[in-house]
């Protein structure tokens, strides 16, 4: 839906050399490796280090790698998870972050976009009965969840606006979360987790600055 309602937008808004910037900020890879580090590292370092305190700590039950039942499994969820990546990060980073950008500090308009993006997924909590089954602290958790969001901003502005980028770490996270170890699942190692991206975001909170940033450095007109 975030993808789909950027895509109608963009194209109301802008036609079809709107749609066609978009899309090719989704080719933008030649970012530096230091940003491809960030995208695919960080995130699982944190999940991991969530899951060997938890196990450390708690322990009962134990936190441990998710079973693969087979490669071809592994490559459909993988699949499914891109899409799922895709059609967020279009809507989120493609329009959603720039325009608020255009109007609000980089620090600002993460924080809006991370509530927002809490709220989104409260359909799919309910409909899989999330909530239900981890009770009321589950919403709490996702919404503190907010350094995730600094952290794809943070990459986002530094990688001349790429698409690509935060697409790559959504991917890593959720492949890392949901398909080898689940730390979200449990909420113990769910609050440990988000303490360490706190912890971790730190450092570049003051990266993201206080000014109002023009929204033309954002939605740039070449991609290449």
């Amino acid at each position: 839906m975030p993808a789909t309602v950027a895509l109608i937008l963009t194209g109301w808004s802008s036609g079809r050399e709107g749609l066609q910037s978009l899309l090719n900020r989704l080719t933008i890879w030649r970012v530096g490796g230091k940003w491809w580090a960030a995208a695919t590292l960080i995130q699982p370092a944190l999940l991991l280090l969530a899951a060997l305190a938890y196990n450390l700590i708690v322990s009962k039950p134990p936190l441990s790698p998710v079973p693969i039942g087979s490669m071809a499994a592994l490559f459909v969820t993988c699949i499914f998870l891109l899409i799922a990546a895709l059609g967020e990060e279009i809507g989120w980073r493609g329009v959603a972050l720039p325009t608020l950008q255009g109007r609000y500090s980089a620090l600002a308009s993460s924080v809006i976009l991370g509530l927002l993006w809490g709220a989104w997924h409260i359909p799919f909590w309910l409909l899989m009965d999330t909530i239900d089954q981890f009770g009321s602290m589950y919403l709490a958790l996702n919404f503190l969840l907010l350094p995730l969001t600094f952290f794809i901003t943070w990459i986002f502005n530094h990688t001349r606006s790429s698409l690509l980028m935060p697409v790559i770490l959504h991917l890593t996270f959720n492949i890392v979360n949901t398909v080898l170890l689940p730390v979200t699942s449990y909420l113990t190692a769910f609050a440990f987790f988000i303490i360490l991206n706190w912890l971790a975001v730190l450092p570049i909170l003051r990266r993201l600055s206080p000014d109002v940033l023009p929204e033309a450095n954002f939605i740039p007109s070449n991609t290449t």
